[in-house]
């Protein structure tokens, strides 16, 4: 289906109660830039989004969309211009909601309490729960594309959800693919073993740190310098505009006299 941008859906809902998968490879994808890799060409990958990715042009597919956010606070205008209206239009592609609302004719309920039946309650984000409803309808391999959860935000508060049961599903033997780029499943170091390593890095970032702030410092007092040069010509020019009108000005009366006379 075309929305503003973008497109999304093959005209059918390739999992047809949204309970059983028909692939054995599902592709979940985020806002990042590595979900332009994803392979959308390639049948084999069944393709989940989040909400507004409908609107997203890197996206080139999308069969089924997650939007788990709360109904009311959808209408009320809190996401993307636009997007409650393209679930009420949408005919193309089933959406994961909390329930089923009659105006948007594919949404459906998504499994919560199955899913907490079967796994810890631990979910901070939709990534999170796109990745357990995965493990829990059996998918062979999942691919993780656009999310990072590299800032601080998702760092705190919903990568550790993310990266648990990332290795949930490792653990049952569940090929996982994760994008080089993307901060998921990654360290530093290795404790322990690199503790000299991570010392050493972490002198240079402090020696670069260092530099960095050398180099603002005296930036700073550049234009601190540039601002007191500024507002003392600034002040010379009123000095002299002041003098010029009230002194200058009232006098120049017998001037235009005497050019007067000569005429």
């Amino acid at each position: 289906m075309q929305g503003e941008a973008g497109t999304v859906g093959d005209s059918k809902i390739v999992v047809d109660d949204m309970k059983t998968r028909r692939k054995d490879k599902v592709c979940i994808i985020g806002f990042a830039d590595t979900k332009a890799s994803a392979p959308y060409d390639d049948s084999d990958f069944e393709i989940w989004g989040v909400n507004e990715m409908w609107m997203d042009k890197l996206v080139k597919r999308v069969d089924v969309l997650f939007e788990l956010h709360d109904y009311k606070w959808l209408c009320e205008g809190k996401r993307a211009k636009g997007h409650i209206d393209w679930l009420r239009k949408n005919t193309d592609v089933p959406v994961f909601m909390q329930k089923h609302f009659d105006d948007i004719p594919l949404s459906f309920p998504f499994p919560k309490a199955e899913i907490l039946e079967r796994f810890r309650p631990y979910f901070t984000n939709t990534i999170s729960w796109e990745i357990a409803l995965a493990i829990h309808l059996g998918f062979k391999e999942i691919r993780l594309y656009g999310v990072n959860m590299a800032n601080e935000i998702e760092y705190s508060s919903q990568r550790p959800s993310c990266e648990y049961f990332m290795g949930f599903a490792e653990g049952l033997g569940i090929k996982l693919y994760i994008p080089p780029e993307s901060d998921l499943l990654k360290s530093m170091y290795l404790y322990g073993f690199e503790d000299g390593e991570l010392s050493i890095m972490s002198a240079k970032l402090d020696s670069f740190i260092n530099e960095q702030v050398q180099r603002a410092q005296a930036m700073t007092a550049q234009i601190n310098g540039a601002a007191a040069t500024l507002n003392q010509a600034l002040g010379a020019k009123s000095a002299a505009e002041y003098v010029k009108k009230g002194f200058i000005y009232p006098n120049t009366n017998h001037v235009a006299e005497k050019l007067r006379e000569k005429a």
